[in-house]
């Protein structure tokens, strides 16, 4: 199946032609055009979302709010209307996950991360994160992926299901956030990143700040466990005449089940 992460960058008066409204054509042009399987969004506003279910078919879009009444974005799940949602769930990165709007004080946002497990079309069950972590601070980010990564532990002794962790992470490969999913301190179910199938892609920027750039930030991540290969790996760069879906580029990802898997 393919799948993608994709900050939209939310809808800012500060952007000006690169205002939602300008954009969100091209946004479903290219959603369309990969026709993924699986689409963790991040940055959605409640209008973006309201545009997203009117205009982009075949997805089924799932995923709450992190807060009521301000800074009101989701982290959106998008799943092809060929697979069946089993369950959904967003929870928040503080010590009240089930509290709407809680967060933990050194973060400026509430963070929060929407799952779901999804019986593919082939009939294999797989459970999906997806999150976006604290832009400011390294220990709110730290903070974010352990409660991430504990709920996986969690779920998995529950269910063995196959996981897929994606988002936007705002860390750079050997930034700590990112080198602790590779180590064992939180990570026991092994995730590994899509970028592995490709390591020079680690060198590509996946923020380009609605310009083409080849160097820069490098956030987005997806991370699968043992039990996918990943047959390619690439970021999105499509655009019409120079103008850019995003401040950040799509990070899509083919991966199979291994076989005796799922």
């Amino acid at each position: 199946m393919k799948i993608m992460t994709f900050n939209l960058r939310s809808d800012s008066v500060l952007d000006g032609k690169n205002r939602w409204r300008h954009r969100k054509e091209i946004v479903c042009d290219i959603l369309e055009k990969y026709s993924c399987d699986i689409i963790g969004l991040q940055e959605v506003t409640v209008k973006m979302r309201a545009d997203l279910e009117k205009n982009l078919k075949g997805y089924q879009i799932i995923g709450r709010p992190r807060s009521k009444r301000f800074f009101i974005e989701h982290n959106n799940i998008l799943v092809s209307t060929k697979h069946t949602i089993l369950s959904q769930e967003t929870f928040w990165l503080s010590r009240n996950p089930q509290k709407v709007g809680s967060s933990v004080w050194y973060s400026i946002f509430p963070r929060i991360c929407t799952t779901a497990k999804i019986k593919l079309s082939t009939g294999e069950v797989v459970r999906v994160y997806n999150t976006h972590l604290d832009c400011y601070l390294s220990p709110a980010r730290q903070y974010g992926l352990k409660k991430i990564m504990r709920y996986i532990e969690k779920q998995h002794a529950l269910e063995k299901l196959p996981v897929i962790l994606m988002g936007d992470f705002n860390a750079n490969p050997h930034h700590r956030v990112i080198q602790t999913i590779f180590g064992e301190k939180y990570n026991t179910q092994q995730l590994v990143a899509v970028q592995e199938k490709d390591p020079k892609i680690y060198h590509q920027a996946t923020m380009g700040r609605f310009k083409d750039r080849e160097r820069g930030m490098h956030l987005d991540y997806i991370f699968v466990s043992p039990e996918y290969e990943v047959e390619r790996t690439q970021i999105i760069k499509d655009n019409q005449n120079g103008r850019f879906p995003s401040d950040h580029y799509p990070l899509v990802a083919d991966i199979c089940l291994q076989r005796g898997n799922g």
